[in-house]
């Protein structure tokens, strides 16, 4: 007596049924894809300002100059194992929500100083660390401008800079 294969799986286990869906009109495309160059743009693509843009004062240059001086609290310069950062501070007014200061506005730490340390500017905050290190944000930033306008008004200008 031939016992079929379906007749011994389904009385030693349960019988899986499958179904299997059948579409009634086949997957095609009504228009075939052009080939060749993708078709162009119909929304017009988002110009340059026409003003400039609004916020802080930037300067690369400024940072720059920045952390070629020493650390304000230890007085050490950029070398071997120091890195001179540029700090960020509210010494010019308030920033706003998730915005940097005015660049003018930094002031070189050693990055020990500006982040690592626990008497850190970061974490301390601005007060209590200008407080602990006995520092006038406010006229330290201003001295630091004067410094570098003065510096910037000696160095002599070249036919490029000028618009000759």
């Amino acid at each position: 007596m031939a016992v079929s294969w379906a007749g011994r799986l389904s009385s030693s286990s349960k019988l899986i049924e499958v179904i299997v869906l059948r579409r009634r009109v086949s997957l095609r495309r009504s228009v075939p894809l052009p080939r060749g160059l993708p078709p162009k743009r119909r929304v017009e693509v988002r110009q340059r300002r026409s003003r400039p843009r609004r916020g802080p004062d930037r300067s690369p240059d400024y940072l720059a100059w920045i952390r070629t001086l020493g650390c304000v609290v230890c007085s050490r310069v950029s070398g071997e194992s120091t890195v001179i950062e540029a700090a960020h501070t509210n010494a010019l007014g308030a920033r706003g929500m998730g915005q940097k200061t005015s660049d003018f506005s930094a002031i070189p730490l050693c990055s020990g100083h500006h982040r690592i340390n626990p008497d850190s500017y970061h974490r301390q905050g601005e007060e209590r660390f200008a407080q602990e290190h006995q520092l006038d944000l406010p006229q330290l930033v201003a001295a630091l401008n004067h410094l570098h306008r003065r510096q910037v008004a000696s160095q002599p200008v070249s036919c490029s800079e000028a618009w000759c």
